[in-house]
């Protein structure tokens, strides 16, 4: 017998036996088979003889009644840093971890897109990016190879005020990944045709960009908030992105890419006598200072009240409210972190609760305090339905409000809740190299100690209610604050009442009124929650006449 005839042969008895077993079939089932659960008698028993599904029921006991508690938190070992310095020129953080093979480091320098010239926003972006685009000796595709072919990885980038070049690597490649690294920032290739084909990407990015209501109202929100003249208000545009020629990038890696005051940072499988190694043979070709940067200004948020940008058609709107609020540094950050939690840090803020849980018109809403060297801003955003838009502001202010002026201040459950997220989510802040690096060089930006966060629990752990509601009543400014909203203007719009829900609201005159737009005119009227004007602007920020 063949071994096809054979495994034919088995497969017949198997199959055979299987239907011999099961309850002879009836004319709609002729393969015998017993659907769980039916309850119809094909003689082979009484119908109660047979499972039915059913619904599942739990004891009722006690301890179902309460979520479980959490838990003390562990110690947790943060990782040790090493500081030093190459040539009297770069500073060193070294997180030593020799538990894995792998290393991960970064260059990191002032500079980004408040060095970009007027007309040519977008450079600093650009060009940095250029950088990890090729070598001199290696054009786009060989780099690319090299790279695959010992598994590493080499970077570039560049933010609002500050830009690095990083590199990651196992250990056994480190000599082969680090020559490529070295020739990336001394000698990167430039080549206009990745300058064009950079641009054409970041063209069609740009068209993608203006379709989306959450795109763009993160365009425009630095120009509304910060003043159109800030160097953190500035908006890349097409024109803008066309006049970036490679010259332009040539000149900005030789004015900001040097070693003087640049900040090295190492995690992984190295030590400070290896860094020092190889180093040695990139900073003897490579030295100067960098250009020095310009003083960056306080912000000056545009003139108005509520900004809107009109997408016709857009299923969604985007709503920001904002307004400045404390720096990095404030004494009092941790209770102010524990406040904006209990109003739109996660899942479970008053501003989630209420615009997704309560009235179905998002999908999440936050609210947050971010920060740069020099200020800090409080800003709440949701994406919602579009004919939602105008009672999703209105829930939003609300929010603010009544946590602000004590109607509701917040309650001894919200502030643990947010207290065990911040102090038990810590470790996962550093679970990666990735992470670890990230962590010290915001402290090294932000001018904060290395041993910072040796005390970070005991800081959030000594936080009290009052200080939380003290934050509120100080930092909190719903009638100052100013509104972005993006969507389109002729949706119509639901409103609620005591009596009922999403029902339309009536004007006096007896004609509803559905549009968005037409709602922002009559809120920017009434000055409801604070003083200014609507202005409409266009997806780069422009007015509109």
């Amino acid at each position: 017998m063949t071994s096809t005839a054979l495994k034919t042969s088995i497969l017949s008895l198997g199959l055979a036996a299987l239907l011999g077993a099961c309850p002879s079939s009836s004319s709609s089932n002729k393969s015998g088979i017993q659907p769980l659960g039916d309850p119809t008698d094909d003689g082979q028993g009484d119908a109660s003889d047979t499972p039915v599904a059913g619904p599942v029921v739990f004891p009722q006991e006690a301890f179902r009644d309460n979520k479980p508690a959490a838990t003390e938190p562990r110690d947790f070992n943060l990782p040790g840093i090493t500081q030093f310095k190459l040539g009297n020129e770069i500073d060193v953080f070294l997180a030593e971890r020799h538990d894995l093979p792998t290393i991960s480091l970064e260059l990191n320098f002032d500079g980004g897109s408040v060095s970009d010239r007027k007309g040519r926003e977008g450079t600093a972006s650009l060009c940095m990016s250029m950088l990890s685009e090729g070598t001199k000796k290696l054009d786009k595709l060989a780099f690319e190879e090299a790279k695959a072919n010992i598994a590493s990885g080499i970077s570039s980038y560049a933010r609002n005020e500050s830009q690095g070049v990083s590199m990651r690597t196992l250990s056994k490649n480190f000599d082969a990944t680090f020559a490529l690294f070295s020739d990336t920032i001394v000698e990167p290739g430039f080549r206009g045709a990745e300058l064009d084909r950079m641009v054409k990407r970041s063209l069609e990015g740009l068209k993608q960009a203006k379709g989306s209501p959450g795109s763009v109202a993160s365009r425009i929100s630095g120009s509304v908030f910060y003043g159109e003249k800030h160097p953190f208000g500035s908006i890349i545009t097409e024109s803008s992105l066309k006049r970036v020629k490679i010259n332009d990038c040539k000149s900005y890696h030789k004015s900001y890419i040097k070693p003087k005051g640049a900040r090295l940072f190492v995690v992984g499988d190295m030590t400070q006598e290896q860094i020092t190694k190889a180093f040695e043979p990139l900073l003897a070709k490579w030295k100067g200072a960098p250009k020095k940067l310009a003083k960056v200004p306080a912000p000056r948020a545009r003139k108005g009240r509520i900004f809107f940008v009109d997408i016709p058609g857009a299923a969604q709107s985007t709503i920001y409210v904002g307004h400045m609020g404390p720096d990095r540094k404030d004494p009092n950050f941790f209770a102010n972190q524990m406040m904006v939690g209990v109003l739109g840090g996660g899942f479970s803020s008053r501003m989630n609760m209420n615009l997704r849980e309560d009235k179905g018109y998002s999908y999440g809403a936050r609210g947050n305090f971010s920060y740069n060297r020099h200020f800090g801003s409080f800003r709440a955003s949701s994406s919602v339905r579009s004919d939602s838009t105008h009672q999703s502001l209105l829930e939003l202010l609300t929010e603010m409000t009544v946590l602000q002026n004590g109607k509701r201040p917040a309650k001894a459950e919200e502030l643990q809740r947010e207290k065990n997220g911040a102090i038990l989510g810590l470790p996962a802040r550093f679970a990666t190299a990735g992470q670890v690096l990230g962590m010290y060089r915001n402290l090294v930006y932000y001018k904060l100690p290395m041993d910072y966060y040796n005390s970070y629990v005991a800081n959030f752990k000594g936080v009290t209610l009052a200080q939380v509601n003290e934050a509120a009543t100080k930092l909190l400014h719903p009638e100052d604050s100013v509104i972005i909203v993006v969507g389109d203007g002729s949706a119509k719009q639901i409103f609620r009442s005591e009596d009922k829900q999403d029902k339309p609201r009536m004007k006096a005159d007896g004609k509803t009124q559905v549009t968005l737009l037409e709602t922002l005119k009559e809120l920017a009227a009434s000055e409801q929650g604070g003083k200014g004007k609507l202005v409409i602007l266009d997806a780069d920020g422009k007015v509109k006449k």
